[in-house]
């Protein structure tokens, strides 16, 4: 009941009860939103996203996690939309891995350290030619996730800015192979 109005209120369980837990989200199954993918799809999805073994492994616990969730998204279509908020934060610690040294000693007013945010980041990598991706959207679609959306994810969209972070890990830390 609304208190404000008096009306009864519709309420949604978005937790899936045990014995639907194995069960493809109505997304995925073809019956809700857009053509259905399996399981064996989405997973495929993810495979085309490997990090090279130099990447440092706090990296590539991240991105790895971001790639399960994906694919876990088959059995609760949240989960997409879980794994593009994470992909920003996974960015900004390759970044911080790779350059933030660079940034060390900064602090703010009050003598609190000031670590070097994503766009910053980003800048700089470009500027030291570490990466060549573009990235002028990548601190609003960022922002978008971290400060709350409403946006409903498909999976095309979400692989698009998957790659280019993808993309831009692997620029920096490139396989030194010979």
């Amino acid at each position: 009941m609304n208190a404000s109005t008096g009306h009864r209120m519709k309420v949604f369980h978005m937790l899936k009860g045990l014995s639907t837990l194995n069960l493809p989200d109505p997304y995925f199954a073809g019956t809700a939103g857009f053509v259905g993918s399996t399981i064996q799809e989405l997973h495929r999805d993810m495979c085309a996203f490997e990090l090279p073994a130099v990447v440092p492994e706090s990296v590539r616990r991240s991105h790895d996690a971001i790639r399960h969730a994906y694919i876990y998204a088959y059995f609760s279509y949240d989960l997409l939309t879980m794994a593009a908020s994470q992909t920003f934060p996974c960015l900004e610690l390759a970044l911080r891995e790779r350059i933030g040294h660079q940034f060390a000693g900064r602090v703010h007013k009050n003598g609190r350290p000031r670590p070097a945010m994503l766009d910053e980041l980003l800048k700089s990598a470009k500027q030291q030619k570490l990466i060549s991706s573009e990235i002028d959207y990548l601190s609003h679609m960022r922002n978008m996730f971290m400060h709350g959306s409403d946006t409903v994810l498909n999976p095309p969209m979400f692989l698009t800015t998957f790659e280019i972070v993808t993309d831009i890990i692997r620029e920096l830390y490139p396989d030194q192979q010979p």
